[in-house]
């Protein structure tokens, strides 16, 4: 086992590319107080940008570009302190970096592809932020819920009168660590997008704590919500380059785990796969083909699945009926309950609460003069948000409940409703993915697509539900179409040539294929 990682470690070292100079500035511009062992970049952090960084010291890089406050790497180079910095002190870095990833736990998926990130040390310093006396902690929520109505009512629209599930909290995870490659305008507008305009550094602190609050701590509350992330990079180096610091970041603030595939038949099985396995079975598949344009994917799955705090007996589920868009009576299974009542001026509704109290369900029913399409239209942020949260600031009545069983499955892809909510130079050639790759110059990246999926089966017992996102990356290196064609189909001459001098060994002329 420690040999395998040794050899992951290895090829993580050889993958990375140059880090940002412009990062280095105003990490190296802070006063040297703590010196620790093989942080060259001088940012109290010791991962693979440093090992990179050093690497390039060593091979005689300019070193102003390298550190531009201090003009040489800071004092924790020297890892053997013993005075001079060299190659003796790149392999200590290297033995720190192997020691970190041999305690690291076997991965959860078996793959044909290589994780380069199974147990790379996080940063310090990167904890979440999700917490109310926090003082941009309103801005987050307020952002996201404008996020979820925006993309509900750009998903709705396209399939009206057609179930509908999103899962914002799974598309921003796997859009938040897309956005930390983005650069210039394609970085502001992915912020404003998922974040209300709070910047990338921000942003990845509440998303991780976020994440960290979906932890179930208690035993006795049956409740589980798991989130995964992973990041997926073709195994070709003349396409793309994944920079050290884009990849740390995603492994201290998204947990993801890194891996490079060759894009063929076996990633689109190992993606699959990891999809299935992350969503505990709910979703066993995101993708159905890889494009040979594909250079990257961004996949975030999430898996829930929770009991009612006061589950339904059997006495409680009745028979029933329920009229569908189109005007279609069908027979239903109907949950019998007194519960929480919700309103406002068109709606009546419902919050039920599962094990432990840490997440409720709310059903929300427009009047009967208010159309599903209408209501959706017209749905603001805020109103969603007094509709779901009234309870916990009245003196709450409680109304007898029918409320349908029912289960579906649901898919999307995203790329229209994400340019239309302001965000479309990401999918265009103007796309600046410069902190992502380190031949973005060279060879430009832009999303290419969005896949979204979500299962949802709700019962007397409690509810699953499970999503999946898969960010596409792609790039312009694919095999273009040739713009003429020459057939060879009648005689012709042909030569063997020597390139040397461009003498032909060989030449002949073909006349005839007997």
């Amino acid at each position: 086992m420690k040999f395998r990682k040794l050899i992951a470690a290895s090829a993580a070292l050889c993958l990375a590319a140059p880090a940002a100079s412009n990062a280095m500035t105003a990490w190296a511009t802070k006063p040297i107080d703590e010196v620790i062992p093989g942080d060259v970049n001088v940012d109290y952090t010791f991962n693979l940008a440093d090992i990179v960084l050093f690497q390039r010291y060593l091979r005689g890089d300019d070193c102003e570009v390298l550190f531009p406050a201090y003009k040489e790497p800071g004092p924790g180079g020297d890892v053997n302190k013993d005075g001079s910095m060299d190659i003796f002190d790149l392999i200590g870095m290297r033995k720190l970096i192997v020691k970190d990833i041999t305690g690291a736990p076997e991965p959860e998926v078996e793959t044909a592809a290589r994780n380069l990130c199974e147990g790379i040390k996080k940063s310090p310093n990167t904890s979440g932020i999700y917490m109310p006396d926090y003082q941009n902690y309103k801005e987050f929520i307020d952002s996201q819920t404008n996020f979820t109505i925006d993309m509900l009512k750009k998903t709705y629209s396209e399939k009206k009168g057609a179930n509908d599930l999103i899962s914002p909290y799974s598309i921003v995870q796997a859009l938040g660590m897309t956005a930390n490659g983005a650069d210039g305008d394609t970085l502001k507008e992915m912020e404003n997008v998922l974040g209300g305009g709070m910047d990338i550094a921000s942003l990845n602190r509440y998303l991780k704590g976020q994440r960290e609050m979906t932890v179930n701590e208690n035993d006795w509350a049956k409740w589980s919500f798991s989130t995964a992330n992973s990041i997926w990079a073709r195994n070709d180096t003349s396409r793309i380059q994944p920079r050290p610091e884009f990849i740390q970041n995603c492994v201290d603030y998204y947990d993801s785990e890194f891996y490079i595939a060759p894009f063929d038949d076996t990633t689109l099985n190992d993606v699959n796969n990891w999809v299935n396995v992350k969503t505990n079975k709910m979703i066993p598949k995101i993708l159905n083909r890889i494009n040979p344009d594909d250079v990257m994917y961004l996949v975030n799955a999430v898996a829930f699945e929770a009991e009612w705090m006061d589950p339904y007996e059997k006495y409680m589920i009745k028979d029933g009926k329920f009229t569908s868009a189109d005007g279609k009576e069908q027979d239903a299974k109907m949950l019998c309950s007194s519960e929480i009542y919700t309103s406002d001026e068109n709606t009546e509704g419902m919050i039920k609460f599962y094990s432990g109290r840490r997440y409720g369900f709310a059903a929300l029913l427009p009047s009967e003069d208010t159309d599903i399409d209408t209501y959706i239209e017209n749905m603001t942020a805020e109103k969603l948000h007094n509709l779901i949260s009234e309870y916990r600031t009245t003196n709450y009545e409680m109304a007898n409940m029918k409320l349908p069983k029912f289960k579906y499955e649901y898919e999307n892809e995203l790329s229209d409703e994400l340019c239309a909510m302001g965000m479309p130079t990401a999918f265009s050639d103007d796309a600046d993915f410069s902190r992502m790759s380190a031949i973005n110059d060279q060879n430009p990246l832009s999303i290419g697509y969005v896949i979204h999926k979500t299962f949802i089966d709700l019962d007397e017992n409690g509810t699953k539900a499970a999503a999946a996102t898969l960010v596409a990356v792609k790039d312009t290196a694919m095999p273009r179409e040739p713009e003429k064609e020459v057939v060879f189909d009648r005689p012709f001459v042909y030569c063997i040539f020597d390139t040397d001098n461009y003498l032909p060994v060989f030449i002949g002329v073909l006349n005839s294929l007997e």
